[in-house]
């Protein structure tokens, strides 16, 4: 019917009504149908129950709102690094409870008041330069500071700060994170502190010793130079050696040789030079030059000895008395120099492993580079010194040999399962040939393990890139046991092999110097291998591999 209500109009009507009721307008409902009536009461009824769900959703809402905004304050709070947000004048707008742990104080203490309160002297304005560069920039920026805690310990941070932005692109106060670095620093300068002490040994040694770069330029030279060629410190740093003693050192071989150590990895010995050298006269000077890596820089370690008066001792038959003194001498010299170099080698090695397990504080990838090439370094200058240590003592003949009833397959067997993936890392198969008639014999066992382990090593470290077979024998042969170890190798040339067994001798057979050694394993197997009364001998093809043997007496020698 034309202007009848509809029923959404009805309701809406009603709900006014009733709405004017209960503001007070005293609107007379009275005439209400019944049917009018019943139709508000189940709005109504429809009304609060959406009321009832809404206002559910809204308090499961504010739950996970509550839970979501604790957890994100725990997260803040106990971080392992400390939170902080600054304005502008370095006024402490927010910290999480480790910061304020840190600092000894409570965090309430902290808001509003000024960062600098915890700053050491020296520092403070190093931070407010920071910030105001932060702020500048809009980039995050990082620092160094160090601060006193409430008691009045102090400690070294970084701080690492970023501006926040309003919606205007402005920044009125910014976030930072502090971490603590004082162990990492302390660790960093206790490595400094060892690596100077080390060099400070250099400088005792009473041989002249130069350092060169790459273009033979005079990076450091020890007292012992200075006092040998008599010349001014002013005139060596950054010198070309060729400039030194008036030009004295410009020698054609000598330039060649020299080069040759950087182009081609090389080195040279007893290089002699006969000069008539300002202030000193006519000597003769024996060189020995090797090239080091540091930090990435390749240098030139150059040792220079007067060998004038051996070049007399021997015109008068005297050298050989002289060079035994000599070797005895410097036999204990190199003992002495090599428990002195241990103390700060080991420093070194430990808190490289330190810096290396991210203990301190975790290291970028440059960082992490430098740390490995210090340890690795480390560790074979600590091989080195401890084969001097070996050689010395059996040349002074302090080594005493504790024979003992040893299982030969025993033995062997445990060294072979130690070599077993270093094998399989160079694509190698250890095939063993043991007689099982074979016992015990009377051997130092410390000795015995060691001289496998020479040799293994070497039969490994020299086998072809390929891959290839090591084979390890033991059987017996009278009254004598004959372990012999065999390899495909590169093999040794003929006419290096009767250099094979002598101190710091090096055989790579190659145009380059590609296997990293000390040169003294075999001097020292043989050695320890004579010293049971045994022998040993080498097989060797170049190209086609090499066999070593060594023999000891079953029973103890007599």
């Amino acid at each position: 019917m034309k202007g009848e209500k509809t029923y959404s109009e009805k309701i809406s009507d009603l709900r006014k009504r009733a709405e004017d009721a209960l503001q007070g307008k005293r609107e007379d409902i009275s005439g209400l149908s019944i049917t009018d009536a019943r139709s508000l009461i189940h709005e109504l009824q429809v009304h609060q129950i959406e009321l009832e769900m809404q206002n559910e959703e809204l308090q499961r809402a504010q739950r996970e709102l509550e839970e979501s905004r604790n957890r994100y304050s725990d997260l803040y709070d106990f971080a392992p690094v400390g939170y902080f947000t600054f304005d502008k004048n370095g006024l402490i707008i927010e910290v999480n409870l480790t910061a304020a742990n840190k600092l000894g104080v409570e965090r309430s203490f902290l808001i509003k008041k000024p960062f600098s309160l915890f700053i050491s002297p020296g520092s403070k304005d190093v931070f407010y330069l920071y910030l105001r560069h932060v702020f500048r920039t809009n980039l995050k920026q990082a620092c160094e500071l160090k601060l006193v805690d409430k008691k009045g310990v102090s400690f070294d941070i970084q701080l690492e700060s970023i501006p926040v932005q309003d919606g205007e692109g402005n920044s009125s106060y910014c976030r930072a994170v502090m971490s603590d670095i004082t162990e990492l620093k302390r660790t960093g300068e206790a490595i400094q502190d060892a690596l100077a002490y080390a060099e400070s040994i250099i400088d005792t040694i009473q041989e002249p010793l130069v350092i060169l770069d790459s273009y033979q330029k005079v990076k450091k030279v020890n007292h012992a130079f200075y006092k040998t060629f008599k010349i001014p410190i002013e005139d060596t740093k950054d010198r070309s050696l060729y400039e030194l003693g008036n030009g004295l050192w410009n020698i054609p071989r000598l330039k060649e040789l020299l080069e040759e150590i950087i182009s081609r990895k090389n080195q040279f010995k007893d290089f002699e030079v006969e000069q008539d050298f300002p202030d000193i006269g006519k000597k003769v000077m024996s060189l020995n030059a090797c090239r080091l890596d540091r930090a990435g820089a390749d240098m030139i370690l150059l040792a220079m000895e007067d060998i004038t008066e051996r070049k007399k001792l021997i015109e008068l038959g005297l050298e050989n008395e002289r060079l035994r003194s000599a070797n005895k001498t410097r036999s204990e010299f190199l003992t002495i120099m090599s428990h002195e170099l241990r103390t700060p080698l080991t420093a070194v090695i430990g808190y490289s492993i330190i810096l290396r397990g991210n203990t301190q504080g975790k290291l970028n990838q440059k960082q992490s580079f430098f740390v490995d090439n210090i340890l690795a370094s480390g560790k074979h200058l600590l091989d080195l010194i401890n084969n001097f240590l070996d050689l010395a003592k059996i040349e002074a003949g302090k080594l005493e040999l504790v024979l003992e009833e040893i299982f030969v397959i025993e033995i062997l067997n445990d060294i072979l399962k130690l070599f077993k993936e270093n094998a399989q890392e160079h694509n190698l198969i250890i095939e063993k040939e043991f007689d099982p008639e074979l016992k015990s014999i009377k051997a130092d066992r410390r000795a015995f393990k060691q001289i496998l382990f020479n040799l293994m090593g070497n039969a490994i470290k020299f086998s072809k890139q390929e891959g290839g077979i090591v084979t390890v024998s033991a059987k017996r042969e009278g009254d004598m046991v004959k372990i012999s170890v065999s390899d495909k190798g590169i093999g040794i040339k003929e006419e290096e092999l009767r250099r094979l067994f002598q101190k710091f001798e090096q055989l790579d057979s190659g145009t380059s110097r590609k296997y990293e050694g000390t040169g003294l394993g075999l001097a020292i197997t043989k050695q320890l291998v004579e010293l049971h009364g045994g022998k040993i001998t080498v097989e060797s093809k170049y190209g086609q591999g090499s066999t070593f043997t060594f023999s000891l007496p079953i029973d103890e020698k007599k």
